[in-house]
């Protein structure tokens, strides 16, 4: 069995990431899967923490950079270029691995099936103790509700038990075995997502300047590699996120990463020739809050954490956080013709 296992890479983008890290690689390191197949690299922007003693505490490979280029997404993308196993997992510095398992169980899609290019976890860990936010965001299965309305969530929502996602899934025991279709591609590729390296090189655009871990995906789906093994377990997201300071991170978020041209990203959660009437319905749910609260009360009838009733409010809240970076752009691109 030892002798069948692939390789792994793991790469994992820091900066000032001392709060989780450590955490983090104790997962890692902890994983009944030989040590001698485990690669981890650790990308940094220069942080002026402990995250570089931390990392050097477990055997990782450190590759600097400097702080004028740090992004996480162009920390993943010289990661992914460096690595040299047959898997690449990309792990955020605030994921934890909920079991010594875990890399066995993600490595079974790969095993079973030579068509399948990635693997990720049915769902974001959920646990009582974890702030109100980051249970809200587990519970839900997404970073927010409008990729949870426009249906192109990654991970399952603890309302449901069986996959309901994009895709046409096959039950096959431990996974989904999921096609994806290039025109209904969700938000793949973060929180313990893994890919096939060599798929990964030869059919994306993966250089530190292109790279983004869903665009990656849409590549490789448009270039017809679109069959995925979603594993039923769990990631565990620490995001420590507080309601206010989580508002003011996610309109960053969308500004820089779904808005600036230079980007150049071939993804968003909202396409507008494609996601209008999505949009349109998204704006009417969350003025009537009437669906919001029947999605709180039906996922508090599986799960019983109040959690769930931050689901109005976060909808409404979403309408600014989304709305004012498109208003600003829009008024840019037509009035300024930036």
């Amino acid at each position: 069995m030892k002798d069948n296992l692939f390789s792994i890479s793991v790469v994992i983008a820091t900066y000032n990431s001392e709060r989780t890290l450590e955490k983090c690689l104790k997962s890692i390191v902890a994983q009944q899967y030989p040590n001698e197949k485990i690669e981890i690299i650790i990308v940094d922007g220069s942080s002026n923490d402990k995250t570089l003693s931390i990392a050097q505490k477990y055997n990782t490979r450190i590759i600097s950079v400097p702080p004028e280029k740090q992004n996480a997404e162009y920390n993943k993308g010289i990661g992914v270029n460096k690595a040299k196993n047959d898997i690449i997992f990309l792990l955020d510095h605030d994921n934890i691995l909920p079991h010594i398992h875990w890399f066995l169980r993600m490595m079974k899609p790969f095993l079973d099936n030579q068509e399948i290019v990635g693997v990720e976890p049915l769902r974001f860990h959920y646990d009582r103790k974890m702030d109100v936010v980051d249970r809200y965001f587990a519970l839900i299965g997404g970073p927010d509700p409008v990729p949870y309305y426009f249906g192109k969530n990654s991970h399952l929502s603890w309302a449901y038990e069986t996959y309901n996602l994009a895709g046409t899934a096959k039950d096959m025991g431990s996974y989904y075995l999921v096609k994806f279709s290039p025109e209904n591609i969700p938000a793949l590729g973060g929180n313990g997502a893994a890919v096939r390296s060599k798929f990964l090189l030869e059919n994306a655009k993966v250089s530190p300047k292109s790279f983004f871990h869903i665009d990656v995906h849409v590549d490789l789906i448009k270039n017809g590699y679109n069959t995925y093994g979603i594993v039923k377990d769990t990631i565990i997201h620490l995001t420590n996120n507080k309601f206010f300071p989580f508002l003011g991170r996610r309109k960053y978020f969308i500004e820089k990463y779904h808005f600036l041209e230079h980007s150049k990203r071939r993804y968003s959660i909202y396409e507008p020739q494609k996601d209008r009437m999505k949009l349109i319905m998204y704006i009417i749910i969350s003025l009537t809050i009437v669906k919001p609260l029947y999605d709180s009360l039906r996922g508090y009838m599986k799960v019983h954490d109040p959690a769930w009733f931050i689901h109005p409010v976060m909808c409404f809240c979403m309408l600014f956080v989304y709305g004012i970076p498109t208003i600003k752009y829009e008024f840019n691109r037509i009035i300024l013709g930036k």
